[in-house]
């Protein structure tokens, strides 16, 4: 008999070729912001998922100077808000997948989302390093 095997890695339910695209795409946004983005959310887990969710975690202070303080409250930097979109879109052109790209203030990502399953993505080039 043998013994059941942990699956310590949960299903990536984008399929292929598409993971294969959006782990390119990640590798630009590492080598852009030095930062690795994760795969959060639903598409992480399973192969039933509405959107493809991409985070790009950065360290507090990377945060916060790229992106100053809103003047309002509850109004996101300009500068954010059109990196995000501009980044989903590009991902969404390269990939063909319906992503939703995001970037996150650490403490923030960390204090609302404590128990998310976040896979890095893009961490492996051609000749597998």
């Amino acid at each position: 008999m043998t013994e059941a095997q942990p699956n310590p890695v949960p299903m990536v339910g984008v399929g292929m070729p598409a993971a294969l695209h959006l782990d390119a795409f990640a590798r630009e946004i590492t080598d852009a912001f030095d930062a690795v983005p994760y795969l959060v959310g639903t598409a992480a887990q399973g192969k039933q998922w509405r959107d493809v969710d991409v985070r790009l975690i950065l360290a507090d202070e990377q945060f916060d100077a790229l992106f100053p303080a809103p003047t309002r409250e509850g109004q996101p930097d300009g500068l954010w808000g059109l990196l995000c979109a501009a980044l989903s879109e590009l991902a969404r052109v390269r990939t063909g997948l319906p992503v939703d790209f995001q970037i996150q203030r650490m403490s923030y990502a960390n204090e609302r989302f404590p128990t998310q399953f976040r896979l890095a993505l893009g961490l492996h080039d051609r000749n597998g390093q």
